[in-house]
Parts: C-alpha cells; structure tokens; sequence
C-alpha cells in the first residue's frame, strides 16, 4: 500500500516536472521567434513592451484621414433640426483635437446658414489618401476627391439641380491622442488662403477656410437666379 502511494507521489512529481519543463520550453521559443533585438535581453523587452506596428498604424491614421474629409464635406438640409441646426454636421467634431474643434465651432454657425438660406446639399467623396509624413504621435496625409453640389428647382421642388463638381486637394495633419488619430488642422492645397485651424473669422464676413460654400448668385437653367458655391470660398471644402 506503502509503495503504490510513494508510486503515485513519483507520478505526479514527474508530471509536474513535465509540465515546467514544456513550459519553459515554449517560453524559450516564444522568446526566440516573436522577441526583436540582438540578444534575449532585447529580445524580452521587445516582448514586454512591442514596437509600434507601423503598418497598421497607417492604415489606422489614412483611414482617420478619409473619414473626416467624407464627414466634414458633406451636409445639407436633410441635417437641419426643427431649430435650424445641423446637430449630426456638428458631430464631427469629435474627429478633431479640441484646438481643431473650437475653430470648427466658430464656423459652423456659417454652414448652418448657408444651408437654410440657400437649401444646398453637397457630397463629399475622397478618391485618394496617403501618407506623407507619420511618426509615434503625428502624421501629415494628402487627400484629393470632389465635392458635388445640388440645390431645389425653382420649378419642380421635388427634383434637385446640380452644379459642377469642385476637385479638393487638402494636405490633413493629424496627432494621436490616447491611442486614437485625431485631425488638427486642414489646408487646401489649392488656394491662397490659411488653413483651416488658422483661419480667422473677420468681423461681419465670412471666415476664410469656411466648411460651407460662398453663395453667389448666378443664372439658373431656367433664366432665374439661385445660389452656387463659388471655387474661390476656400471651399472645395
């Protein structure tokens, strides 16, 4: 009896034994095929504290890019509420740094405006994103695409008239903040003006680098007058 416990005693000793011993040895392997560096001392730290996967950081930042361009260009009296704003408009705001974001604030009050004066829609489709700069914490993207423009027919109010697409090219600068790429600032690669996050609203006009378009008037199809975005607003924006 005294022999078959010492026996199961043994067993398990050496199960356990096993079972460290494979441990460690999947641990060793682990430390050799994933770790990075020149020794198992880099090699463990590599593992304790991984190297940024720039790759999907990329991807993560081109993707942050195109969403706020697509959002930020695209509006129209479907977003009206019964108050005269553009609640879901003014949610982009939580793409931008929160620098980024006041000056969006200040303008979006122009775009709710221009909107209910005029009832023009626009779309805004990027075509194209990349990378020209990125490090830990801030990467600069370049994104082209157009913003296409319709507003009511002055004979038909259930159709729509479309004016010309405007083409944009917008240099876009990003920083991460607690892991998520944030836009803090928008230029226009295409006009003379400031970028966005530098513009200023002048007192009584119209603030360069506005997200909406400058209505002007200009002849309809039909011979009378209605509203068309004007390239020169420091919109194809």
């Amino acid at each position: 009896m005294r022999g078959s416990k010492a026996a199961r005693r043994w067993g398990l000793l050496g199960l356990l034994v096993a079972v460290v011993v494979a441990a460690l040895g999947v641990s060793a392997w682990t430390l050799v095929d994933k770790g990075a560096g020149s020794n198992p001392g880099e090699r463990l730290d590599s593992l304790i504290d991984p190297p940024r996967d720039e790759t999907a950081d990329r991807e993560r930042a081109m993707a942050a890019g195109r969403t706020f361009v697509q959002r930020f260009n695209t509006y129209g009296p479907d977003l009206l509420d019964d108050a005269g704003k553009m609640p879901d408009y003014a949610a982009v705001g939580k793409l931008m740094t929160a620098k980024f974001r006041t000056v969006f604030d200040k303008n979006l009050g122009y775009a709710e405006e221009t909107v209910k004066q005029t009832q023009i829609d626009r779309v805004g489709t990027p075509y194209a994103v990349g990378v020209a700069s990125i490090d830990d914490d801030s990467a600069s993207l370049l994104v082209a695409g157009v913003v296409e423009f319709s507003y009511p027919d002055p004979s038909d109010a259930t159709k729509r008239i479309p004016f010309e697409p405007l083409r944009f090219r917008y240099e876009v600068s990003l920083v991460k903040q607690h892991g998520t790429w944030l836009v803090d600032d928008l230029d226009d690669l295409d006009d003379d003006l400031p970028s966005f996050g530098e513009a200023s609203i002048p007192e009584g006009g119209v603030p360069s680098g506005s997200p909406a378009p400058s209505p002007s008037q200009g002849p309809s199809p039909d011979g009378s007058q209605s509203p068309s975005p004007s390239a020169s607003s420091g919109e194809g924006r």
